[in-house]
């Protein structure tokens, strides 16, 4: 690379099974107004054409491995690519055009930064702005405020810086979820990172987002913020922590008690069952309102039959 060119960076896109999608992840990498990306798509195993989807794409690197889920997939690519900062879009979102721009244009300027976050905007199936709640922009405290709450709500949103990456271990391939989240809070512990208010990617809501199981992403920040415990420095570290618990039981374990009434409506017992083992492990305090959810009719059965919790397996993969 002459002096005169811009370090080069690499998008990296995970994707399982997202062949619907993935052509415009693709295409939103491709168009960036940053003068030197790199796409590199990481087949996770899909069953569907993904791969066949990539390699219609000129000038787009396909890996291609056993379904290992999205932490192992990110890590490959990481691996594989060749940009000394890396954007990590998943397959059903889309770069905003100047998102590399932007990025790259606050990292440049800070060199002791671990990573840039931006804001993201939700759509819906077919690509339409979806009106929803504000993402929360934090200038300070990053560390303490990510224990409090994941403000960071896309992790395609983020670029970061390769070394930082590294030094920190990058995604933890032990958890079924929450390994984006985990690895904000490793890179904030140890480095500064910034935020800023531009929109630099579209997150994509759809029913097969990960993020939609209140299971999987309860027990996972739950395990997130446990794994923190040994690392918290002071007594503002550790309140916050102790925040950061009661906000998930109380966030995701009512929108647990909503899926399984649901769920229990429809009559759909093996996804009940295991969510209530979830519940009834994770968030305890969510059973009455869980009783009082699906009626008088269903009370003891379903908890009757809760059974032993111990060794309960992952809950599932993230998106990818």
């Amino acid at each position: 690379m002459s002096s005169d060119e811009p370090p080069l960076v690499s998008v990296v896109i995970p994707c399982f099974n997202q062949a619907h999608f993935l052509g415009e992840a693709i295409d939103s990498a491709l168009a960036q107004t940053y003068a030197r990306v790199e796409t590199v798509v990481v087949d996770d195993g899909s069953s569907d054409n993904s791969y066949e989807v990539a390699g219609r794409r000129p000038g787009v690197r396909r890996l291609r491995q056993a379904n290992s889920g999205v932490a192992a997939a990110r890590n490959v690519g990481l691996a594989e690519a060749r940009g000394a900062f890396l954007v990590f879009l998943d397959a059903d979102d889309r770069l905003q055009a100047d998102a590399v721009q932007v990025g790259m244009h606050a990292l440049l300027r800070r060199p002791q930064v671990a990573f840039v976050a931006g804001m993201s905007r939700d759509i819906d199936v077919v690509g339409r702005p979806v009106q929803g709640r504000r993402q929360p922009l934090v200038t300070q405290d990053h560390y303490l405020r990510l224990l409090v709450d994941c403000y960071i709500w896309s992790g395609s949103s983020l670029v970061h810086r390769r070394a930082a990456l590294e030094a920190v271990g990058a995604f933890n391939q032990d958890l079924a979820a929450g390994d984006d989240y985990e690895l904000y809070l490793k890179l904030a512990r140890r480095y500064p990172i910034y935020c800023h208010d531009a929109v630099v990617t579209d997150y994509r809501r759809h029913g097969f987002n990960t993020t939609r199981d209140a299971a999987v992403v309860l027990t996972s920040q739950l395990e997130v913020l446990a794994g923190q415990r040994s690392q918290l420095r002071d007594r503002r570290e550790r309140d916050a922590c102790r925040a950061g618990m009661r906000n998930t039981r109380a966030v995701h374990g009512s929108a647990l008690v909503e899926q399984l009434a649901a769920d229990w409506r429809r009559r759909c017992r093996g996804r009940a069952l295991r969510g209530l083992r979830i519940l009834a492990r994770r968030c305890p305090g969510g059973l009455g309102g869980l009783v009082a959810r699906i009626g008088p009719a269903a009370r003891i059965a379903p908890v009757t039959r809760i059974g032993p919790v111990a060794g309960l397996g992952p809950a599932g993969r993230t998106r990818g």
